[in-house]
């Protein structure tokens, strides 16, 4: 399994429409077996979506991420757990563990209801996979 978190300062990017890098960890079971980072400079949604299907990622950890590039990257394959902050070390531990609980993680400003969903009506069911790897 391949999973991606946008990267700023150590920490998970506020923003993945925005983010300049990516951090790709590669995960056999619990064990990392790779790690790299990928720039995402000067790419717009729809190149985003496709640069994180072409490099194989499966899950994709990030803070806020708006509609239409969460639309493009479920539609391309990719599982998107957003609205969560923190050191991204910290994160991707917890995701390996399969313990990223909502309140340890999640933005300011988020509230549990917030993670079923945002009212839109889009019915994307975005908040699956909370604490759960698969």
């Amino acid at each position: 399994m391949k999973i991606a978190a946008p990267t700023w300062r150590g920490r998970i990017s506020p923003v993945f429409d925005v983010a300049e890098q990516v951090l790709l960890v590669t995960l056999d079971g619990q064990t990392e077996s790779d790690r790299c980072t990928e720039s995402l400079r000067g790419l717009v949604l729809h190149e985003r979506a496709e640069r994180l299907a072409k490099l194989g990622v499966n899950v994709l950890l990030c803070g806020a991420i708006s509609w239409q590039l969460e639309t493009l990257l479920l539609n391309g394959g990719v599982k998107v757990i957003s609205l969560i902050c923190g050191d991204v070390e910290e994160v991707i531990q917890a995701f390996r563990n399969g313990t990223l609980k909502y309140e340890q993680f999640a933005m300011p400003g988020c509230c549990g209801r917030m993670r079923r969903g945002r009212g839109r009506g889009r019915g994307r069911g975005r908040r699956r996979g909370w604490g759960n790897n698969t």
